[in-house]
Order: structure tokens, then sequence, then C-alpha cells
């Protein structure tokens, strides 16, 4: 059972994205590691451009049926809640797991990334490489500082990008809310700065890539996926 996992783990996964870093680093024009995991993360979030406009337009969705969700959140039957729900979201083609897949994809690229980066570029490429590898593989990013290492200033950054994701994505709070109710919009971004801290730089700049991707995806769907005023008819 270990060979297996051990297997998939290794072969499946950590060898074929070491070897993506790998070539993408020899094959850029300029052969620079912070260049490597930024077009590596523009590339993930390319690939997952359909999954990402499914959940941008969940969520416009979803913020034009907010008065019929919120009539229902006062339902006294938690089964016929769930159940009307589910079906108002399936009746308007709403997808709630779209945004869950592309993060979890990420994540899952993320601790794959991180494995590369603590161990993997320490040693001679073609212990792993598919090809041969004849240039040294340098982590910096235009020789200013290096990926492999832990700083502050990059999950800083990071934070404050994801602060302003937050902003731009929350719904505005209803009137009388509570702190508890937008806890998140500040936690998450101290969280994820606390986190990057013990993390190799290069993280950092592939999250901060991927909300600055999402930021901009934000943007030009507030035009593409347009929210019609809030639907007031009356829930059974």
């Amino acid at each position: 059972m270990i060979d297996i996992f051990h297997f998939i783990w290794f072969e499946l996964l950590y060898r074929p994205v070491y070897n993506l870093v790998i070539f993408t680093y020899v094959t850029l024009p300029v052969q620079d590691m912070g260049l490597t995991i930024i077009y590596l993360a523009l590339l993930v979030r390319v690939l997952l451009l359909p999954a990402s406009l499914a959940g941008t337009r969940a969520s416009r969705k979803i913020e034009q049926l907010k008065p019929k969700l919120q009539r229902l959140e006062r339902m006294p039957d938690a089964g016929r809640r769930k159940e009307k729900t589910r079906q108002l979201l399936k009746d308007n083609h709403v997808n709630i797991y779209a945004t869950g897949f592309v993060l979890g994809v990420q994540l899952i690229f993320l601790a794959i990334l991180y494995q590369v980066f603590q161990n993997g570029l320490h040693h001679d490429p073609s212990e792993l490489a598919y090809f041969t590898v004849n240039v040294p593989v340098e982590t910096t990013f235009f020789g200013m500082f290096d990926l492999a290492a832990k700083n502050w200033w990059m999950p800083l950054i990071t934070a404050g990008s994801l602060y302003v994701l937050l902003s731009l994505t929350t719904p505005e709070p209803e009137p009388g809310a509570k702190l508890s109710d937008v806890w998140y919009a500040i936690a998450l971004p101290v969280f994820v700065f606390v986190v990057l801290l013990f993390l190799p730089a290069a993280k950092s700049l592939f999250l901060l890539v991927s909300i600055i991707f999402s930021i901009a995806l934000h943007v030009i769907a507030k035009y593409i996926f347009k929210v019609q005023p809030p639907e007031q008819q009356a829930v059974e």
C-alpha cells in the first residue's frame, strides 16, 4: 500500500511537476526562476479558466438570488430548506463546486511546488529530469532574492493582494452586521501571511500571481456576467 502511495505521489505528481518547472526554466528566453514561477502560475490559471469562469458566474448569480436565499434561510424545516436551496441553484444553473475545484487544484500544485523547492532543486536535475539539462538551475529572481529561501515582504504583498481580492468579491455586509459576519476578510489574509512566512518565497510569488489573475478576472467578469436587479418573487 505504501508503495502505491509513493508511486502516485512521486511518479504521477511530484516528478511531472518537477520536470515542468525545469523544462519551463530552460526553455524560457530568459532563464530565471521568478519568471518560471510566474509563467507556471499563469499556465495553471489559464488551464483552469473554464472552471474559474463558472465559479465567477455562480457568485454573480448567487448575488442576484440573494433575497430568495435569505428567505429560504428562515424556513424552520432544515430538510426542506436544503432541498429548496438546492433546487433554486439547480434551476438557475449555479455550479457551487467550480470555485472549490479551482482552489483544490491550485493547493495540490502548491504542495508539490513546495517539495520541488524544498528538496528537488538542490540536487542534480539529471537525477529526476526526463531530458538532459545542460544549464545550471538558479533559484533567484533576477538575482535579487532567493525563491527557495524565506522572506517577510513577499508574504506581506501576497496577503495584501488577497485582502484586495476579498474586498472586491465579498458582498457588502447587511446593516447592523456583526464583525463575526465579515471576519474572514481580515483573518484570512493574516493567516496566509503567517503561513507564508515559513515557506519558500516561490510559494508567495505563485500565490500572488494567481490572486492578481483572480482580481483581473473578477473585474472583467463584472462586465461579462452582469447582475440583474435582485429577484423578489416569493419562495413557496
